[in-house]
């Protein structure tokens, strides 16, 4: 396989990917605290609809930077492994660790192995593991997703291509309405595993991903034409862009007013649902908009910056759940009494900066990869 060329806005947008994560979690500790005010309902409902492109952009990333390198045949073993090595046994490691941290009443330890074993298929370990255990799906299946595509690709006409890929864009819109449907049908079934996946698990069930992935696929088959084509008409989508945010808002703020009184709830912002869709596209392609200008125009240190944090997205991912309870626990200790609002967003600093380091140091040892999916750094040459 051949070498590409390094494509800077990857890691621009693996940064704000994992910003917009920890900004997410720090929301959903303080957002519902008893003494969140109407103000600070909406202040964090800005800054939710603002951080909610993290997840889809990450997908995203995944799919770009898989089609973008892979072109040819690919060995599925070899491919295999070395996602394994680089994804899966940092988050089973991770997964362990965090139910040991945060497990419940001591239990024998065969039943505790089982339930540890669980966390690790199902994602559940944490409230963000969820997300691998999704996307590590999106890797076994894409030699056989790369080789379909490809033979798609080289059999349609253009036009025949953007077609398909506007039904398959319409048709994961309505896809996302029939979530609950397709659940009560899995459960009568009674199929294992397929049956939890499409119900239980049918949150990080991959299939309710796929547009992000696909759109991922498309922008790594043709990077610059791609970017043409955004900047080209970059007015027009960052005005769709903030069009439907502002929409958005209105139906999370109205959603405050209940029979019961003001309840301070995002349910409007859950990921796999029509409107949600449809604002989610719109938001990774506003997040590949502001990477392709900071590229072409930003300063040196913002570029560094960014590309720093984007490379150890994934294991500050990872550790990030972790360091949030320093990170609140911190912010309370030293500003207790300040505003909801100013908390959320010292507590999402000082995790930033807690979870980076960790992966930073974790990075430095020869067992880094284990715990970090970094790859510990060489020896020189004598």
């Amino acid at each position: 396989m051949a070498k590409q060329a390094k494509i800077e806005e990857i890691q621009y947008m693996r940064g704000f990917a994992f910003l917009a994560v920890v900004l997410q979690h720090a929301i959903g500790h303080y957002a519902y605290l008893p003494e969140a005010s109407l103000q600070d309902g909406v202040m964090l409902a800005v800054l939710l609809i603002a951080a909610k492109f993290a997840v889809p952009l990450f997908i995203f990333i995944t799919g770009l930077v898989l089609f973008y390198n892979y072109r040819g045949d690919i060995p599925y073993g070899a491919f295999v492994w070395k996602r394994c090595k680089d994804i899966v046994l940092p988050y089973v490691v991770w997964s362990i660790v965090y139910a040991l941290v945060f497990r419940g009443a001591p239990v024998p330890f065969w039943t505790e192995t089982k339930q540890i074993f669980l966390y690790i298929i199902t994602g559940t370990a944490s409230y963000h593991t969820w997300y691998v255990a999704m996307v590590i799906q999106l890797y076994f299946l894409f030699p056989l997703i790369q080789k379909a595509l490809l033979r798609i690709r080289q059999v349609c006409k253009p036009w025949q291509l953007i077609v398909g890929f506007g039904l398959l864009t319409i048709a994961y819109v309505g896809l996302t309405d029939q979530v609950s449907v397709i659940s009560n049908i899995a459960v009568k079934l009674h199929i294992p595993i397929l049956s939890s996946l499409f119900s239980e698990y049918a949150d990080r069930n991959a299939l309710y991903f796929y547009l992000y992935f696909l759109m991922g696929a498309v922008v790594g088959l043709n990077f610059e034409g791609w970017k043409r084509r955004i900047m080209s008409w970059k007015a027009g989508w960052i005005s769709l862009y903030v069009l439907i945010s502002v929409v958005l808002l209105y139906k999370i703020t109205a959603s405050f007013q209940t029979n019961s009184g003001l309840i301070i709830q995002y349910n409007d912002t859950t990921l796999v649902q029509p409107f949600m869709a449809v604002f989610l596209i719109l938001s990774v392609i506003a997040m590949s908009i502001a990477t392709v200008v900071i590229q072409q125009s930003a300063a040196d240190w913002t570029k560094r910056m960014l590309t720093f944090l984007g490379h150890y997205s994934y294991s500050a991912y990872l550790a990030h759940a972790l360091m949030l309870n320093a990170a609140t626990y911190t912010a309370d200790f030293l500003f207790p009494g300040w505003n909801v609002s100013v908390r959320t967003l010292i507590a999402f600093i000082i995790c930033t900066w807690l979870s980076v380091g960790l992966a930073v140091l974790l990075s430095r040892f020869r067992i880094g990869r284990l715990l970090s999916g970094v790859p510990a750094p060489r020896k020189s040459a004598a």
